[in-house]
């Protein structure tokens, strides 16, 4: 109508609402805010409508921890084992196992496992009686299969089987009888009185071959006659006629087999 229309605004200014979230994750996680999604360290902002119809203003300080990654490289020998995380392993290969760590994330463990093999050596080995085979610290006689366990450069056991053979030495005894005055050759050695001698030689088998020789020297016998003929008569001794004064001498075959000598001393008397 051309008057003035006064219009009186009572105006309330409602205030947004602001809200800041510190979060921590660990790597591999994520965190949702307002329909996405972070798996990153930031700063991120989300706008919701508050209960007075407002914004709702939420700003978002994430921190994403580190899981702690572990690689152990480990040796062992064969016959041995590791354990990690409860499991026990004896062949080469990878393993992991998850921990937790200080920072409450997860403490990933791989392991690179190998297996060092043992070392495994046969010796077979031939002496002979009365030597003895050394091996480590103990000294063998007998026949036999034995073992010992060395430490090999890679720090594992070698193992050593010793297949031992003992060859016996031939043993001879030799009896042999002479007579007084002759002799035995024996060993390149020549022997005139009884005894007992041994020699020792290479056997066939690469041993001792232990000769012994009984030797026995038999006596000769020795026999005086003095004996008296008269002239014109004659006395025979061994085969041989004497008619002279004179004394003679004839050898003949002992019952023993050696020489019994005879020694003959002849007088002739005149008529």
């Amino acid at each position: 109508n051309g008057c003035d229309y006064i219009v009186t605004l009572n105006l309330t200014l409602l205030p947004n609402s602001f809200t800041t979230l510190n979060e921590t994750i660990c790597e591999g996680e994520s965190y949702t805010l307002g329909g996405q999604t972070y798996t990153t360290t930031g700063t991120y902002t989300a706008t919701f409508t508050a209960a007075n119809g407002c914004d709702s203003i939420v700003t978002l300080n994430l921190t994403v921890l580190p899981n702690a990654m572990t690689t152990l490289n480990e040796t062992i020998c064969e016959g041995e084992s590791y354990t990690l995380g409860g499991q026990t392993y004896t062949t080469t290969g990878q393993y992991t196992a998850t921990f937790e760590a200080a920072n409450g994330c997860d403490s990933i463990v791989t392991l690179n496992l190998t297996v060092l093999p043992n070392a495994m050596t046969t010796l077979n080995e031939t002496i002979c009686e009365g030597e003895s085979y050394t091996l480590g610290s103990q000294t063998y006689t007998t026949t036999g299969q034995y073992t010992a366990t060395f430490t090999t450069a890679n720090g594992c056991d070698s193992i050593v089987t010793l297949n031992l053979t003992v060859l016996p030495n031939a043993n001879t005894t030799i009896k042999e009888t002479i007579c007084e005055g002759e002799s035995y050759v024996f060993n390149g050695q020549s022997y005139t009185v009884a005894g007992i001698y041994t020699a020792t030689f290479d056997a066939s088998n690469g041993c001792d071959s232990i000769v012994t020789l009984e030797l026995t020297v038999l006596p000769r016998s020795f026999t005086t006659l003095n004996e008296t003929i008269c002239e014109g008569e004659s006395y025979m001794l061994g085969g041989q006629t004497y008619t002279a004064t004179g004394t003679y001498t004839a050898t003949f075959t002992a019952a023993n087999g050696c020489d019994s000598i005879v020694t003959l001393n002849l007088t002739v008397l005149p008529n």
